[in-house]
């Protein structure tokens, strides 16, 4: 039998509904113990373990054409997997279910062959793909040998002072301008906490007066963070940072001198270990480049570079075989560096510009390549750990691109199946929740609290927004009502965390926020459905995600039915291997 570990089967499909062996498993499994009606539940019991289990680890439990699957298949298969996603059927009936997986599995195989999944160009790239990662993983485990020792782990952490734990506050804000404001006023000798109340977005440490309440050591922080934070004295308060798209000020409360302990340990072993791999790393690809005699064709760089600024396109065969570097036993090609770029997740190349390609392509494809090549010299992918692990990829890719193929030709999405999902779920597309107010907003907190005394008294809100209230036009109507939903905390800060809270109809301050005190009552809060418009990118989604499962499940239903000739289930053999058989 073709096996396919646990692991790589869950990493195949995103997870979907539970049947019988759970999420994980049922976008390609997911009808595989489907469609049995329920049977009186026997005891729970799992596959025998007891003295004669060796022998019972070769016995057939089913054939799917010219494939035998094992008892011992079936119990390392699924004794990889959680409790919670496997069947929550018992007894003999859950280890049919299991079986039928593993069937379901061989039928998918078949079918991938008579489909001659196997020379499809996305299947053969994919192979080729993973028999470079492999090879590379593979001959860097041989060649690398980085040791770190106790030693060298404490002398770092003394040398670079990671006893010292220090407990900040912290005051964050949507804007450079407003930590420089705010950060005004405290060297001006207002409170850090008070200032805290007034500027900061963030919630949690807003009501602390900005405390984080724990104390975190350099490692603890993010590298940009770790120079102007710790170097920060006991009282002392940051320049303005930028964290992402917000800016903050740090205050240090207090600190403290730590031993080092495990955590802390394993966190510099692994930092350590870390920079010395990448530093090996550099080194080995320096010795091969020498060895298999690596040379930039700058001619190739240069045409590689005018062919992007006239914006010629990927798929161009003449721009794919300008060759960019050259090396005893093969070359990189600009055919490498675009398909390597369109890879790329979490950052873009600029194939325009020759420094950022070199840097990029000495940085990845050519130690890559260079190990590639050494590791061939070397006969690593004859070994068997590499043909093994090769044949078991092979096996989950013809799954994978069986399955592309069949959904790419049995699903389709109209207009009429995205309104019916949208018509018959109304709960499902909702805006999020909206909160109105009505809002007077004034500069010191004496003029709130007259305010407030005169509302007591009977005075229209109304009439007192439109004659006091500091609140921008464009934000509010002119008797101060205005609507905002519950992601505005990010700009409101204070204001829409009390809304949230506050009792419809109730008056409300005063509140102190950075433009000044509030006082508002809260008119409704609701979340409305989403319109048709707001939600169609949604409603498609969920019709596609719907449909993909419904075609697959229908599309194993009919291999059974195709292959049914071919499969043979030894229940005598299923009841021999289970305790209670």
């Amino acid at each position: 039998m073709k096996y396919l570990s646990p692991k790589a089967i869950i990493r195949l499909v995103p997870a979907v509904t539970r049947l019988e062996i759970g999420a994980a498993l049922l976008v390609i499994f997911g009808t595989s113990c489907a469609n049995q009606e329920g049977k009186a539940h026997q005891p729970e019991v799992n596959l025998a373990t007891d003295a004669d289990s060796t022998s019972q680890e070769n016995l057939e439990l089913a054939r799917v054409g010219d494939q035998s699957i094992t008892a011992g298949q079936l119990r390392a298969f699924y004794g990889k997997i959680p409790d919670y996603l496997q069947s929550d059927r018992q007894g003999l009936d859950k280890e049919r279910n299991h079986l039928q997986t593993l069937v379901d599995m061989e039928l998918l195989q078949l079918e991938a062959k008579e489909r001659a999944v196997d020379r499809l160009p996305v299947f053969i790239y994919k192979m080729a793909q993973y028999r470079r990662e492999k090879l590379v993983g593979l001959y860097q485990i041989k060649k690398i040998r980085v040791r770190v020792s106790g030693q060298e782990v404490s002398d770092y952490f003394r040398e670079q002072r990671l006893a010292r734990k220090v407990r900040f506050a912290q005051l964050i804000t949507t804007s450079a301008d407003s930590a420089w404001s705010a950060l005004h006023e405290i060297n001006a000798g207002r409170d850090f906490g008070a200032v805290v109340e007034q500027w900061s977005i963030h919630e949690p440490t807003m009501e602390q007066g900005g405390d984080t309440g724990r104390y975190v050591g350099k490692l603890d922080m993010p590298p940009y963070l770790r120079t102007p934070l710790f170097a920060l004295e006991k009282g002392e308060v940051s320049q303005p940072i930028d964290i992402g798209g917000h800016f903050a000020l740090f205050k240090v409360l207090d600190s403290i001198e730590t031993g080092l302990d495990e955590e802390q340990f394993q966190n510099i072993y692994r930092q350590l270990f870390i920079e010395r791999s990448v530093e090996a790393r550099a080194a080995l690809t320096d010795s091969l480049k020498e060895a298999l005699n690596l040379k930039r064709d700058q001619r190739g760089l240069d045409d590689f570079s005018a062919a992007m600024h006239k914006e010629a396109a990927p798929s161009d065969d003449e721009v794919r075989a300008i060759v960019l570097y050259r090396y005893a036993g093969g070359t990189i090609t600009a055919g490498d560096v675009l398909d390597a770029a369109s890879q790329l997740k979490y950052k873009t190349l600029d194939l325009r510009s020759k420094e950022a390609v070199v840097e990029y392509a000495e940085g990845t494809l050519v130690p890559d390549a260079l190990f590639i090549e050494a590791a061939l010299r070397e006969g690593l992918d004859q070994e068997e750990e590499v043909t093994q692990w090769l044949a078991r990829k092979r096996d989950q890719e013809l799954i994978v691109q069986l399955r592309v193929q069949v959904l790419q030709e049995r699903v389709s999405i109209s207009a009429e199946d995205i309104r019916r999902e949208y018509e018959e779920n109304p709960n499902r597309y909702m805006q999020p929740a909206q909160i109105e107010i009505q809002e007077i907003l004034v500069a010191t907190e004496e003029e709130a609290k007259d305010l407030l005394e005169r509302l007591r008294q009977g005075a229209s809100m109304g009439d007192l927004a439109r004659q006091y209230s500091k609140r921008p036009p464009e934000l509010r109507d002119e008797e101060g009502r205005r609507s905002f939903t519950v992601a505005a905390a990010a700009v409101y800060g204070r204001l829409v965390a009390a809304a949230r809270k506050a009792p419809v109809g109730e008056l409300t301050g005063p509140l102190q926020v950075r433009e000044g005190y509030s006082i508002f009552k809260v008119l409704s809060r609701e979340q409305q459905r989403a319109s048709f418009a707001e939600a169609k990118k949604r409603v498609r989604a969920t019709v596609n995600w719907i449909k993909k499962q419904q075609v697959f499940e229908q599309f194993l239903s009919e291999l059974r039915t195709k292959y049914a000739t071919q499969v043979e289930v030894r229940e005598d053999n299923l009841k021999r291997v289970l305790p209670s058989g």
